[in-house]
């Protein structure tokens, strides 16, 4: 939600952005709920904005779009609220998407996160890069300057800093733990300072969820992948008073989160690395755990090493899993997905190498094959005979 820092008398204008939400064929209402807050942060009256406008409701679609608060700001600001209703349950509670408090002399700022995968709200992978990207202002602080009219204030209009934090989580949401994140690694700390104006872009390579330790036996599904799940909730401060120390008083002006997804992984029962099959195929396997959302996961056969080379044809290609539309990983270390391999005789018809080869196509990668994982096994069905003859005299 894009607050554009023009304050009124009686209004505020605002923007909506409304990016890529999947809202399927349901009927969903957005609405704004404006809360004018006291002397003391405490509550106080509220008005809602309905959006009416169609072009803003459209599917799939990014939209900006600007509306007139019912009411002022008051003289200690507002939080404006944007709510989704019947996104995913027609008579479901509303879902927050996005909130700003917008203050008389108070330093407002908009944050971004995005990922390889366009998919809204937010979402990456683990192992995979994201962007958080910042920017700031106090146009009324600075007017006012300009025109002579500033008051003389005991807190610093410009002063804002960042902070993020992250919730460890099971796959249903449980939380299993939180942390604040070091945003500046050199010196540890959990706070970047910045001056209203500015912008900021951070880049992380993979999340900054620590990851569990495995357990002795290592075995699939290990928990340094499975459990390394959750969101990371990046949040932008602003100065806003003193206490009675003369320390100031920061308040959140905006936040955004990631959801973070962990990598996907795949045992396979029937088939180990470097088997040699002289009879018939062994009927296989395989179970799959934490498949990214949306994504599409297949089992192929083909001759030689393992390769990801999309040159080489496959002797078979088993059916694929998804894509599925669902917001949450698929395989779970009590009910995985699975792919069944069964009489593959007839695929196999000359002896010889061959690797069993899984595959996930995500939006990472650039849409192009990750492996899971590979088996390599040889096929040696000749028989030979060795005998002999003697003669008698």
């Amino acid at each position: 939600m894009n607050i554009l820092n023009l304050i009124k008398p009686s209004s505020i204008v605002f923007g909506l952005l409304l990016t890529s939400l999947a809202t399927s064929q349901a009927t969903v209402t957005f609405f704004i709920k404006q809360i004018q807050e006291g002397a003391n942060g405490e509550e106080g009256i509220s008005s809602d904005v309905y959006i009416e406008d169609s072009d803003l409701l459209t599917e799939n679609k990014s939209s900006l779009g600007t509306h007139i608060a019912l009411m002022e700001v008051g003289p200690y600001g507002s939080t404006f609220y944007l709510y989704v209703q019947g996104l995913n349950d027609p008579d479901g509670a509303p879902v927050l998407l996005d909130q700003k408090f917008v203050g008389q002399y108070v330093a407002n700022a908009d944050i971004d996160i995005t990922s390889e995968d366009p998919y809204m709200p937010t979402r990456t992978r683990a192992n995979e890069t994201y962007t958080v990207s910042i920017t700031s202002s106090n146009t009324n602080w600075t007017n006012a300057r300009l025109a002579g009219s500033a008051p003389e204030l005991n807190w610093n209009p410009l002063g804002m800093r960042v902070k993020a934090t992250y919730e460890k989580q099971f796959v249903d949401g449980t939380a299993i733990s939180s942390g604040d994140t070091d945003l500046d690694a050199s010196t540890s700390s959990t706070t970047i300072s910045m001056v209203a104006g500015e912008s900021q872009e951070l880049g992380y390579p993979a999340t900054n969820i620590p990851a569990s330790a495995d357990s002795d036996t290592d075995t699939v599904p290990r928990l340094s992948d499975s459990l390394l799940m959750g969101e990371e909730t990046f949040t932008i401060e602003a100065q806003s008073d003193t206490d009675i120390d003369g320390n100031p008083l920061f308040r959140e002006v905006a936040s955004d989160t990631i959801q973070i997804w962990p990598r996907a992984q795949a045992k396979i029962a029937g088939l180990s690395e470097g088997d040699r099959i002289t009879r018939t195929m062994p009927d296989v396997n395989i179970y799959l755990y934490d498949l990214y959302p949306n994504s599409t996961t297949y089992a192929t056969i083909y001759e030689g090493t393992a390769s990801l080379n999309g040159s080489i044809i496959p002797v078979y290609t088993s059916f694929k899993l998804g894509p599925y539309n669902r917001a949450t990983p698929i395989g779970t270390a009590e009910a995985p997905a699975e792919i069944p391999v069964t009489n593959w005789d007839k695929y196999i018809t000359d002896d010889g190498t061959y690797t069993l080869e899984l595959s996930t196509i995500t939006p990472f990668n650039g849409g192009q094959p990750e492996r899971i994982l590979a088996v390599t096994f040889d096929v040696d069905r000749t028989i030979q005979f060795v005998g002999s003859t003697t003669t008698s005299e």
